[in-house]
């Protein structure tokens, strides 16, 4: 949604006078898009539903469920509200859905990360990570701020690099230090690829805060920062 509103307060012009408006767009929340036509045929796929079936289900006709999936029609307001109904049933809901929730909900550091050109984009946040101080500016639909660590530039561009969305990497382990309010927290992370029910791949990082002492004998235990654990 966004509202209209003018720069400054104006009177009405003399007669035969143009009368010339600049408004400003105060866009107060993100619109987005959900593609309803995948999401249904996703739901039948994993349910096993046909468009008869889910058609009974949401209230409207056999038709019309095709018209959706096929991209030809937009469902109704009221529809909608029935697709978020029948696919936010735990009974459901995706593996990918439950795992978002289990993210979501969890009290440890997780976050979950999409492929955003040369960078990754949060795509869901735990409780836990939510909570930490060096992370709560951080919000969904953003992507990862390099400049927040040390080495985190090269680290997340060796991960993108190594091949982790092409199926040949299993997890990765990497330690870092990130700076924030004039400290310095210590990290260690297990980054793990996760390709969804329709291809797309994500990132499921996990992350452990460590003392410095800790941190230091992780680092002397091994050659790399950052550790690719693969298929071979």
């Amino acid at each position: 949604m966004f509202q209209l509103t003018p720069r400054r307060n104006f009177g009405l012009p003399a007669d035969g006078t143009d009368l010339h408006l600049v408004f400003v767009l105060n866009f107060d929340r993100t619109v987005t898009f959900v593609d309803w036509g995948r999401t249904l045929r996703d739901y039948r796929a994993r349910s096993g539903t046909n468009q008869q079936s889910l058609a009974s289900q949401l209230g409207i006709s056999q038709p019309q469920v095709s018209r959706i999936e096929a991209g030809t029609a937009c469902p109704r307001d009221d529809v909608i509200s029935a697709i978020r109904n029948l696919i936010a049933r735990p009974d459901n809901r995706s593996p990918f859905d439950g795992l978002i929730t289990a993210i979501r909900f969890s009290p440890h550091v997780i976050c979950l990360l999409q492929p955003a050109g040369d960078n990754v984009r949060y795509v869901a946040l735990s409780r836990g990570f939510r909570e930490h101080p060096q992370f709560r500016t951080v919000e969904i639909g953003q992507t990862v701020r390099k400049q927040a660590s040390r080495n985190g530039a090269a680290l997340l561009m060796k991960t993108i690099d190594s091949g982790v969305f092409d199926g040949e990497i299993t997890a990765i382990d990497a330690i870092w230090e990130a700076e924030r309010d004039g400290c310095t927290n210590y990290w260690h992370g297990i980054t793990t690829p996760i390709r969804s029910s329709n291809g797309e791949w994500y990132l499921h990082c996990a992350m452990e805060q460590l003392d410095a002492s800790r941190f230091e004998e992780l680092a002397a235990s091994r050659d790399e920062a950052l550790i690719l654990h693969t298929m071979h």
